[in-house]
């Protein structure tokens, strides 16, 4: 990696016992590299800029506070409004997949008026706004943390934006080449960027009315945000479209007619990529052997759960 050692960013989290973790990462030479790294840069230059970490870092350990966690957001939004628009968790046997479909269909149905002109019948301002934001959010991170069991690999991620966020600038089509639903740990890719589902998590949360109300949101902006990943890599190439494929199989052919197979422009699957971590001091202390790091996943799944699911912030993100 020495021949383009100086396209690199480093982020520097902030641990539970208050030690950081600096993560570095070497970022591909491909069409989005100059796009990100400029948002990234512009985006820290304005005057109340501060930097925003959304983790997904728990597992089935932690879905008590987890339940907690949205019954806030929820009793917090539901006092904005002055009516219960949302139904709380009673305890973790409601915490399923059509609970939190319908979490998210209020998120969409709600949420999407936006704090630029204050315009939509349920808009409360920016404080509310962001509450709806911090929901969808933990709605994904309790996704995650419900399909774990104890044998699992713990398929942890984090976002890290420039806050304020921004509207972002438009993907060109010549982006679309560096689309991958190949997710695996230790990559980095551009963040989604966008309120509502694509037909990759419409597929995963098996959400069908989504495509049948026509609310598709396929990603058309890049941002400042950026996904880390720390997921386990499949054995198989183009496991994901596999598995999608299969589900679509599954379809009615009224559902499957909406869906743009014929134009995967426009079905645009995946996320885009940016780059690869590299073994740095902090993770050498961790286990020395570099090679291993890409090929263990038991390595990863120690680290994820040792060091990982311990980050509770975001301090810092340099370029090199």
């Amino acid at each position: 990696m020495k021949l383009f050692e100086k396209n690199r960013v480093r982020f520097t989290f902030e641990l539970e016992n208050n030690q950081f973790l600096q993560l570095e990462y070497q970022l591909q030479l491909n069409s989005l590299r100059e796009k990100w790294v400029n948002e990234v840069k512009d985006s820290l230059k304005k005057p109340d800029a501060y930097l925003n970490l959304k983790i997904s870092n728990k597992n089935y350990l932690h879905l008590g506070e987890l339940k907690e966690k949205l019954n806030s957001i929820v009793k917090q939004i539901n006092d904005a409004y002055g009516d219960e628009i949302l139904v709380s968790f009673k305890g973790t046997k409601n915490i399923c997949r059509n609970t939190l479909n319908y979490l998210h269909e209020k998120f969409e149905e709600y949420g999407e008026y936006g704090a630029g002109d204050g315009e939509g019948p349920w808009y409360r301002g920016q404080k509310v706004h962001d509450l709806w934001l911090d929901l969808n959010e933990w709605i994904h991170v309790t996704e995650t943390a419900m399909d774990s069991t104890p044998r699992d690999y713990p398929n942890y991620s984090a976002l890290v934006t420039v806050y304020p966020p921004y509207p972002g600038k438009d993907l060109e089509e010549t982006d679309k080449l560096f689309l991958t639903a190949e997710y695996a740990w230790g990559h980095l890719y551009l963040g989604y960027n966008t309120l509502g589902k694509d037909y990759l998590h419409v597929w995963l949360d098996n959400d069908v009315r989504v495509i049948t109300n026509n609310q598709i949101k396929v990603q058309n902006k890049y941002s400042s945000e950026v996904w880390l990943c720390f997921q386990e890599a499949s054995f198989f190439l183009n496991e994901a479209e596999s598995q999608y494929y299969k589900w679509y199989k599954t379809l009615s052919k009224e559902v499957r007619d909406l869906i743009p197979t014929d134009d995967l422009s426009k079905f645009a699957f995946g996320r885009y990529y940016l780059g690869c971590i590299i073994i740095n001091r902090d993770l050498s202390k961790f286990h020395p052997i570099e090679y291993d790091w890409y090929t263990d996943k038991d390595l990863q799944k120690r680290w994820n759960n040792e060091v990982f699911s311990k980050v509770k912030g975001i301090k810092k993100v340099e370029f090199l």
